[in-house]
């Protein structure tokens, strides 16, 4: 039977496992989905066991693995390269292969959307948003890019590195894209904190759209803040569903 699973720290009821059951299910697969909740200190041995374990097929990867799982593997698609950062591993013939479908499923949510602003802001520059940073940035050559994030660094005309939001940035009309944890349940430290402070959601552009990634909890201190000042939002729930429909065609496409 395969063994499969997601990969992450810390782990709070994962919806992958969910889907991934479903799917399995649903197409007579034989599988099994694991919840690989590993500390940093043993990812090393982690990658040693799965690569010699001859019933492991894939995994979802997301916190904080999704840039450190590369140097594990023996390649990428081209998404995970211009992304810089993976989301899915299958394994092949004993070779570790990396895909990168969240950005398929950021791009495919919002895609009507994202067509009708010049410019976008990104929320932290962590795993996800590297990789939504990294796959807009390539494909849409005309949009400038306002990037909230302390550490980060990248040189180019059409984007702009700030340590923190402030009221000229959402005076724009601007795509504003949130990539923290912050406001998810991972922890009981990012619960009902929201990454735009309640008095700066007052000064976003009423033109202005946010998307969230984050899928749990549904309704989270940042939507509501944005319904109550009548901002366009909407959570990463599609983004999730879309990109694990994919991960899933890549993994076990010959069992469909």
């Amino acid at each position: 039977m395969m063994i499969n699973g997601i990969l992450g720290h810390p782990l709070k009821k994962p919806r992958s496992i969910k889907l991934w059951k479903k799917f399995f299910k649903k197409k007579g697969i034989k599988a099994k989905m694991f919840a690989f909740d590993i500390k940093p200190k043993k990812i090393n041995s982690f990658f040693k066991m799965i690569k010699k374990n001859k019933n492991f097929r894939a995994m979802a990867v997301t916190m904080p693995y999704k840039k450190k799982v590369i140097r594990f593997l023996s390649k990428q698609d081209s998404f995970a390269k211009n992304a810089k950062a993976v989301n899915l591993i299958v394994k092949r013939k004993n070779s570790l292969l990396g895909y990168n479908t969240d950005v398929y499923g950021a791009l495919m949510s919002i895609n009507k959307i994202i067509r009708k602003y010049s410019s976008i802001a990104i929320i932290g520059m962590g795993g996800s948003g590297q990789s939504i940073f990294n796959f807009f940035f390539q494909r849409f050559r005309r949009k400038k890019f306002y990037l909230i994030s302390s550490k980060f660094r990248f040189k180019d005309n059409r984007v702009y590195i700030f340590k923190s939001l402030n009221e000229d940035i959402l005076r724009k009309k601007l795509l504003i894209v949130n990539c923290t944890p912050i406001g998810s349940n991972l922890k009981s430290t990012y619960e009902n904190r929201s990454p735009v402070k309640s008095e700066l959601v007052s000064r976003i552009n009423k033109k202005s759209f946010v998307f969230d990634i984050i899928y749990s909890p549904k309704k989270t201190l940042l939507s509501r803040i944005c319904k109550k000042n009548k901002i366009k939002y909407t959570n990463g729930l599609k983004m999730n569903t879309l990109q694990a429909d994919k991960a899933l065609k890549i993994a076990f496409g010959k069992n469909i």
